[in-house]
C-alpha cells in the first residue's frame, strides 16, 4: 500500500488516534515557531526509533512547508515496510490556513 495524501480537514481524526507518529520535516527554527500536535522531528534517532516500532505498523503522519517535499520521507518509510503512512497535502502553509 503506498502513502496518501491527506487534507487538512481530516487530520484532526488522524489526530486522535492514540499511537499516531506525526514527523515534521521543516528546519528547526520553523519548528520552534509552531507544529502540529504530537510532532516530532524528522531526526535520525526519531526514525530509527520508528523502525523498531514497525511490527506494530504505528500510523504515521508525515509534514513539511507545502507537502511536497515530505512525500519523499513517506516513500523512504514504504520502502522500510510501514504501510500506514499519510502525507498531508498543502503541509504547514495549509494547517494554518485552515487555523490550525
Amino acid at each position: 500500500m503506498s502513502y496518501q495524501d491527506i487534507d487538512v480537514r481530516d487530520v484532526a481524526t488522524l489526530l486522535k488516534r492514540e499511537n499516531l507518529v506525526v514527523l515534521d520535516t521543516r528546519d528547526t527554527s520553523s519548528q520552534r515557531q509552531g507544529q502540529l500536535p504530537k510532532a516530532q522531528p524528522a531526526s535520525d534517532h526519531v526514525i530509527s526509533t520508528l523502525m523498531k516500532q514497525r511490527r506494530t505498523n504505528p500510523p504515521v503522519l508525515v509534514y513539511c512547508y507545502e507537502g511536497n517535499s515530505s512525500r519523499d520521507l513517506c516513500s523512504f518509510l514504504e520502502q522500510l515496510g510501514l504501510s500506514e503512512i499519510y502525507n498531508l497535502a498543502g503541509g504547514w502553509k495549509a494547517w494554518l490556513a485552515q487555523g490550525g
